[in-house]
């Protein structure tokens, strides 16, 4: 494979990559409430990019093309993944706004000598997610796009076909792979970052349920055209 067919390659995915759409709001969202929710987040849609990869190569994408109806069924699930998601994220923010918030300007006439030191319960309206919860997202918002399988198996599979030795094939995927794991946890870091965090952390609760029914109307968007 000569260096200006995987300069190509690698132009064709980092285009893809930086494209806006779900991978790119989930990290967002994630990242904006902290560095530990982002760059799990980033992980797990990294490690979806590497699943439609793997499949495209094992055939999943000539087995689509042979058989459309396997598309529609991807794309179904994909979308009721996505609208899970927004729905469960709506529900959060739900909870997070019937949540009787604690006055901090009114003094405790009666202070406790030993106050409790657990989290006011207005400004962590449920328990925190842990990184596992943050990567499964990422991984399952990537995985609800099944069109990602059609373009790997379009345009990237045939830059790894034929003459290509299997090593080379292996260390250019790994390259890919890392390409998207520098834009995503780069967009995960300075997300997560103090300054960005302090200009936007008062609107995070508007940035969660945007997101959200983003997530939702994407998802009843993938089942329409599916089914259409």
């Amino acid at each position: 494979m000569t260096a200006h067919a995987v300069a190509a390659l690698f132009a064709v995915w980092v285009v893809a990559a930086i494209s806006p759409g779900p991978d790119l709001v989930v990290v967002l969202q994630r990242a904006l409430a902290g560095r530990r929710h982002g760059v799990p987040t980033a992980a797990g849609v990294v490690v979806g990019h590497a699943v439609w990869l793997v499949a495209a190569f094992a055939g999943l994408a000539a087995l689509v093309r042979v058989y459309p109806q396997v598309m529609v069924v991807l794309q179904v699930a994909g979308g009721i993944v996505l609208a899970t998601l927004g729905l469960l994220g709506i529900r959060g923010w739900l909870r997070s706004r019937t949540a009787q918030p604690v006055s901090d300007t009114v003094p405790d006439p009666a202070p406790d000598p030993a106050p409790d030191p657990a989290p006011d319960p207005a400004r962590y309206p449920g328990p925190e997610p842990r990184a596992g919860s943050d990567f499964m997202r990422g991984l399952l918002t990537n995985l609800a796009n099944p069109k990602a399988l059609v373009f790997f198996g379009a345009v990237l599979a045939p830059f790894l076909r034929g003459e290509v030795p299997v090593p080379q094939s292996l260390l250019i995927v790994t390259g890919l792979i890392a390409t998207s794991f520098v834009w995503f946890g780069g967009i995960a870091m300075i997300a997560s970052h103090r300054v960005v965090n302090e200009r936007v952390g008062r609107l995070m609760p508007w940035v969660d349920l945007v997101a959200s029914a983003l997530f939702v109307a994407l998802g009843v968007a993938f089942v329409v055209a599916a089914l259409a």
